[in-house]
């Protein structure tokens, strides 16, 4: 029922009828290029082609993968006291660190190369993949970094947790700042200008320069725990533990695309560059369109 529900709304809703599969159980998160789609699951990252979506590769890793992050020559993946980086396209492990004990929940490259990652404990680590080693750690939060996001155009990262929205500088590590109420996401839009959140059931998104409020909207019936911003910067796309997921106009805040509710919460939202949805849930539901 589930899949031809989303067959009728794909006819309505997207350029072309959307794709459903199921390549896992279990879902942690999600990234992709042009060509691959990169899926954490249990004890590996999957690789797809897109837009078929064919698992053509298993990258092994010691437990859940909990955040995955793409950084153009290297996949970064984190879990349970446990970060792998693999060099890429040559698909090879480059490198491994076990030297903090927390799960890992929220990782993103910044502008520079630097990894970031948010931890279970509160703590960000800064590591870097070149020279295989961690950089510093700062406490963020009093518990998990839900989410995590580097500006593209500007040495300030966001972290989301459970008591507010921060906003960090890069190299100093001085909270610039903050928006209270628990956040489950956070992501820049590819000029840098805007940024988004999950906060509860409610969207949110700001201008970086003066961090004003440009529109909110209530977003889903339950918290928004992913969000992620389209390539061209047109669209942001929302998932919710309601099991929808939705694609939203970034200026106006107009809905552009609801899904029908998937079998399980949403574990991640993204876009590929080249323009596709991808919305995947706990189960290994995974949903491709073209909004």
């Amino acid at each position: 029922m589930w899949t031809l529900l989303l067959g009728v709304v794909g006819i309505l809703a997207c350029a072309a009828e959307p794709k459903v599969i199921h390549p896992a159980s279990w879902l942690g998160d999600i990234v992709c290029t042009d060509s691959l789609i990169f899926l954490g699951t249990t004890e590996k990252v999957l690789v797809l082609t897109l837009p078929e979506g064919r698992v053509i590769e298993e990258l092994p890793f010691p437990g859940p993968v909990r955040a995955l992050a793409w950084g153009g020559h290297f996949l970064a993946a984190g879990g349970w006291n446990t970060l792998r980086i693999w060099s890429w396209p040559e698909k090879t492990l480059h490198w491994e660190d076990t030297g903090f004990s927390t799960m890992i929940r929220s990782l993103a490259f910044a502008s520079d190369g630097l990894l970031l990652g948010g931890g279970a404990n509160g703590l960000v680590f800064a590591w870097d993949p070149k020279e295989k080693r961690q950089l510093w750690t700062l406490q963020a939060h009093p518990s998990s970094v839900w989410g995590i996001a580097a500006s593209p155009k500007a040495p300030v990262f966001a972290t989301a947790g459970s008591d507010r929205l921060a906003i960090w500088d890069l190299h100093t590590r001085l909270e610039l700042q903050n928006f209270p109420g628990r956040t489950w996401d956070v992501a820049f839009s590819p000029d840098g200008f805007l940024l988004a959140a999950g906060m509860g059931k409610i969207l949110k998104v700001w201008d970086s320069t003066f961090w004003l409020l440009v529109w909110e909207a209530w977003a889903h019936e339950s918290c928004t725990v992913t969000v992620a911003f389209s390539a061209d910067g047109r669209y942001i796309a929302t998932g919710s533990l309601d099991q929808m997921a939705k694609v939203w106009d970034v200026w106006t805040g107009k809905t552009l695309f609801v899904s029908p509710p998937f079998p399980a919460i949403l574990a991640a939202v993204r876009f590929s560059p080249t323009g596709p949805l991808l919305a995947g849930s706990k189960d290994g539901t995974l949903l491709l369109c073209q909004p």
